[in-house]
């Protein structure tokens, strides 16, 4: 896909292990409802731009507001406009220039959703350039050319981003918007196992969906259900969506998504009276498979350094069955990407022996873990060879 926003990987391992993360089923325990936000944690909206300037460069607007623009240029039809001024209209985050390469690089801003969020163009080519150095394959524009000290392109390739641009009776027009979630509750604690939230998002745009972190392998999605539709407020028409999620004990990092918006970050801490009540989580697979004997708990808590046992029987022998993997994920969100939110710190694999195996795991320092076991290798993939899945998983906080 174009942009990292529009696409969730997930791993054979991640999608196979999706009854952890789901939505809670009926059964499961209601939230607490004095913890839950009390109103939308969050709106969804765009803003809408427009630059008009003339071919003659005597009269420039933007949003209605009078701004200075340089001159456009009308060459064998075709209307060039200086790179400077996609910059001063505020929706490129970025526009260098590179002399030696003769390139120009344009960096949009990432509000503005655009198919490439980045490119860049070459005085004399008649291609546009990827981040990558490539090419967008079959598209051709009119060449770039330098004037004046300036960089002309022409007003066709804009469209990649993320602006529409128009000619009419000497006026060039621009249009382009910046799509906003704007996070109005970034956190909360609450003590049940489920959470329920809202927001509102503008009725024109795609509907929004929550996403939930597997781990380090990956993000999964949640939908909900519109319980509210053409709430007026702040110019705008929105509806409203529900949505319920399942937590695990401690921190919970979600995000909430939208095509048409991109995502934003939350977090819900899950504060847990009595670790022993908590089970460790089996996936559909692992409760066809394991017993697990220790721990005891879904909620471990410990003193860093510790060492935690893990023991497990397999109740439906398989031919292929010679170990399990267990791996520990630290919560350590990154700023320079919020889809990593776990680190893998280590990696132990425990061999099966007479239909059980056994053995322990060390966290050295204090914080929040995500402890899974996988299953060995052993579920048919298409050109792979067998894989594994996720079996089982239990939360270590330490001290």
């Amino acid at each position: 896909m174009m942009k990292k926003l529009t696409t969730v990987v997930l791993s054979i391992t991640s999608a196979l292990a999706l009854s952890i993360g789901a939505l809670a089923s009926p059964a499961a325990a209601a939230p607490d409802a004095a913890s839950d936000p009390a109103g939308d944690i969050a709106k969804m909206y765009r803003i809408k731009h427009e630059l008009k300037f003339n071919l003659q460069g005597t009269s420039a607007t933007l949003d209605g507001k009078s701004i200075r623009a340089d001159k456009p240029i009308l060459k064998e039809g075709r209307v060039f406009v200086p790179l400077r001024t996609l910059q001063d209209s505020g929706a490129a985050a970025a526009v260098t220039w590179d002399a030696k390469k003769r390139e120009a690089r344009v960096v949009m801003k990432p509000q503005v959703i655009p198919s490439w969020q980045e490119l860049s163009f070459r005085i004399g080519s008649d291609q546009i350039y990827l981040p990558d150095g490539g090419a967008i394959s079959g598209e051709k524009i009119p060449k770039p050319f330098l004037a004046n000290g300036r960089t002309y392109i022409p007003v066709k390739p804009l469209a990649w981003l993320g602006v529409t641009a128009s000619l009419n009776q000497g006026t060039v027009t621009w249009n382009w918007s910046e799509k906003i979630i704007e996070v109005l509750t970034p956190s909360w604690e609450i003590d049940g196992d489920t959470a329920k939230f809202s927001m509102l998002y503008q009725e024109d745009m795609y509907a929004p969906q929550f996403l939930f972190a597997f781990g380090s392998g990956g993000w999964g999605g949640g939908t909900g259900r519109v319980t509210a539709k053409g709430i007026s407020q702040d110019g705008r028409l929105y509806n409203r969506m529900e949505f319920e999620a399942e937590l695990r004990p401690g921190i919970n990092p979600l995000k909430l998504y939208a095509i048409s918006a991109g995502t934003a970050d939350f977090t819900v801490l899950r504060k847990v009276s009595d670790p022993a009540a908590v089970p460790v989580k089996l996936t559909e697979e692992g409760q066809q498979y394991v017993t697990l004997h220790s721990p005891a708990s879904g909620y471990v808590k410990v003193k860093s350094g510790a060492e935690i046992a893990i023991e497990g029987t397999i109740v439906k022998p398989h031919h292929l069955f010679d170990q399990v993997t267990v791996e520990v994920q630290k919560y350590n969100p990154k700023p320079e990407d919020s889809y990593v939110v776990y680190e893998t710190v280590s990696t132990k694999r425990l061999p099966i022996q007479a239909g059980k195996f056994s053995g322990t795991v060390r966290v050295k320092a204090p914080g929040n873990y995500l402890v899974r076991i996988d299953s060995p290798n052993y579920i048919a993939a298409p050109e792979r060879g067998p894989v594994a899945t996720k079996w089982a998983e239990f939360i270590v906080e330490a001290e």
